[in-house]
């Protein structure tokens, strides 16, 4: 399987192939394209101005060590790059399967390697980090920035991508690199989990749906008819710990309070599978990270099997 991918502010799927997206690390190589971007500044893209690029830039001030950075406001256009370039970036990737195209696009956040176009390109992914696609994390209809609505994940996408990164560095390859966050499971126990308000609500889910199904972003923005779902309803939330559903503005400022300690985030993304992800709100380590092939809904199972993992 490999993918095609284009970025969040293009209409139409590009023609490039990179890796299968089918976990949240990996490296076909085995270590040698992260190796030789270790060496290079990572070009950061970003959109206009507002809370989505607060939150983006705050994020690499505060936990990407391991290369520079530089950012670039793609509102207008690519950046031209050198070659083989370093880049985080929003992307929609479109699944091929035995060289054939499939109705499979799904968007992710990605760090890989560019061309001088500034696009991704070749097998060029490393890493990718999905998100509740087709609900309110993506927003087909948002012309300047469809994944704008995802903005509470980015310290912790940013976090973690380091985190990989300098496994990668230190091991050579990613094996392995899971039995860390397993080492990390127990710490769910001892803290109230916060689960965002917009994973209970009901969105409309048929723009994201068309568009992606389509490989048309234009073709979401048409008139239709609404089709309402909601990535958790609350009856299902069977956590066996203390847990709050909270607004995502409540979210962002307790991050900031003498408190956070005291709190795991539960962001889990509806995407080319369904992920199950947890993370520490003070720190944005990932706690626990489980990915299931079938359903387009969180599960009283996938929080028993959480339960299980944490001691609980």
């Amino acid at each position: 399987m490999k993918t095609a991918i284009t970025t969040f502010y293009s209409t139409a799927l590009a023609t490039l192939f990179t890796l299968s997206v089918q976990a949240q690390i990996f490296d076909k190589t085995r270590g040698k394209n992260v190796q030789r971007l270790y060496n290079q500044t990572t070009h950061v893209y970003t959109a206009g101005k507002g809370a989505y690029t607060d939150r983006l830039t705050a994020a690499f001030t505060n936990y990407w060590k391991i290369t520079p950075f530089i950012y670039h406001d793609i509102t207008n256009g690519l950046p031209s790059l050198e070659p083989e370039s370093s880049v985080f970036m929003p992307a929609v990737v479109g699944l091929t399967v035995r060289d054939h195209a499939t109705s499979m696009n799904n968007p992710f956040y990605v760090f890989g390697e560019a061309g001088t176009s500034g696009k991704v390109n070749g097998e060029a992914i490393v890493a990718a980090f999905p998100i509740n696609g087709f609900h309110y994390e993506f927003d087909v209809k948002d012309e300047a920035n469809m994944f704008n609505r995802s903005m509470l994940r980015l310290p912790y996408i940013v976090y973690n991508l380091h985190d990989m990164l300098n496994y990668l560095k230190t091991n050579g390859d990613e094996k392995g690199y899971f039995k860390t966050i397993e080492a990390k499971n127990s710490r769910i126990a001892g803290k109230t989990m916060l689960i965002p308000s917009d994973l209970t609500t009901e969105w409309d889910v048929n723009p994201n749906t068309t568009a992606l199904m389509k490989g048309k972003m234009e073709a979401g923005r048409k008139d239709m008819k609404a089709i309402m779902a909601a990535v958790l309803t609350e009856d299902n939330i069977s956590f066996g710990g203390k847990y709050k559903v909270m607004k995502i503005e409540d979210i962002i400022k307790l991050e900031q309070s003498p408190e956070a300690n005291k709190y795991t985030l539960f962001l889990p993304a509806i995407d080319n599978k369904k992920y199950i992800l947890v993370y520490d709100l003070a720190t944005k380590e990932l706690l626990y990270y489980e990915d299931v092939n079938m359903s387009m809904k969180i599960k009283e199972k996938d929080f028993e099997k959480l339960n299980k993992a944490a001691g609980l």
